[in-house]
């Protein structure tokens, strides 16, 4: 090992004068390398010359070296290359999923040093979300985008974190009698779209960005079934869901609602128009349905989410006595705990489960006849 300052001569006066900061020279598997230590401490040049062997050492192993220069990136500075090459190969949803998880983490975190991002800073970030009452399943998705973000898994930066509970027990599935108000609350030409788009959720478990994204190319009216576009998973993906003749009758009155708006149906033009406060654009998807469905929901005095649809498809099929695997094909699930996730057996049922457990003992059966004669006392013979 060898650590220098190395000399120049000042052009000025001549003078022989030693650099400020020190140098490192070494010879491995028969190459020399000289480089900058970027220090004027010389116990830091002489960590960062072992240092440098030792990326030599794993280079030559084949073993994967970090880059130099990410020692000194911000967590800022890696999220915005992250996000940068992010859209490339995801999907729209995903990609304001990312910003919206990271957005938290660049607020708290983005000034860190990469070396500084320990378990110490990984709890303190913990700690501050838990004030602002963010849910440990937000927290955990949080972390995950940001572990993502700098290149390695959870478990490789902060081992000994671990992640926190996440309720299972967030979705719910609606009541007979919540659906029926929902239903009676979407009637009426200004909730056409919202009426529309609770039907196909409670009638095909479809995921709301499934639902918006329907093009009149997936709705085939002769067979009677819609084909799903590309899906939040790989087995959701094209999927094929057969519609009942009330929805199909839905759908056929609606395709003639477009047509007489907007000209003959184009295979391309979305269910759901782009527009505010009416359609105006088949060929382009409406944004979202949250202003709508807000407002149904108050009129109908449900409390609920627009995800409890599909929760509450699922539920019924369940109690239906529905196969697993034909649930998992209709919902698009890749594993049956997401199934078990989605599908709630409501009270109503487990009553009636219940009460087929009832123990019925055994009764004397009484139907006015006696089994045995009586015994009659001796008359005496009238005389």
């Amino acid at each position: 090992m060898a650590v220098y300052k190395p000399t120049y001569r000042d052009k000025k006066t001549g003078e022989t004068r030693e650099s400020g900061v020190w140098w490192f020279e070494f010879t491995y598997a028969g190459r020399r390398v000289r480089e900058s230590a970027k220090t004027s401490r010389k116990t830091v040049a002489l960590e960062a010359e072992k240092n440098r062997r030792r990326e030599l050492e794993r280079a030559l192993a084949g073993m994967p070296v970090e880059p130099r220069e990410n020692r000194i990136k911000s967590v800022a500075d890696v999220v915005k290359v992250y996000q940068e090459h992010y859209p490339h190969n995801h999907r729209a949803k995903s990609v304001i999923f990312s910003k919206q998880r990271l957005a938290h983490v660049v607020r708290l975190l983005g000034s860190t040093l990469l070396p500084d991002l320990t378990e110490e800073a990984i709890h303190g970030y913990i700690k501050t979300r838990l004030k602002e009452k963010a849910s440990g399943r937000t927290i955990n998705m949080e972390l995950g985008e940001l572990s993502r973000a700098v290149g390695k898994t959870w478990r490789e930066l902060w081992p000994r974190v671990r992640k926190l509970e996440e309720r299972s027990d967030v979705g719910k599935a609606l009541s007979p009698d919540q659906e029926s108000r929902l239903l009676e609350a979407a009637t009426g030409e200004r909730r056409r779209m919202i009426s529309l788009f609770v039907r196909i959720a409670l009638s095909t478990g479809m995921r709301s960005g499934e639902i918006t994204a329907l093009t009149w190319g997936q709705v085939d009216f002769e067979r009677r079934t819609i084909t799903v576009g590309h899906a939040k998973t790989r087995a959701g993906t094209g999927r094929e869901i057969p519609i009942g003749p009330d929805l199909c009758n839905l759908l056929q009155a609606h395709a003639s609602w477009c047509a007489e708006r907007f000209g003959v149906l184009q295979p391309g033009w979305y269910l759901f128009p782009f527009g505010k406060p009416r359609p105006e654009d088949p060929t382009r998807p409406t944004t979202t349905m949250k202003n709508s469905w807000a407002t149904l929901r108050k009129a109908a005095g449900v409390d609920c989410r627009l995800h409890d649809l599909r929760h509450t498809a699922a539920t019924k099929m369940a109690e239906a006595g529905v196969p697993e695997s034909t649930m998992l094909a209709l919902m698009g699930h890749m594993s049956r705990a997401m199934l078990e996730r989605y599908s709630h057996i409501r009270m109503k049922a487990k009553r009636e489960a219940v009460e087929s457990l009832e123990l019925h003992e055994k009764r004397p059966i009484s139907n006015g006849v006696p089994k045995v004669s009586p015994k009659v006392a001796g008359s005496k013979l009238v005389q």
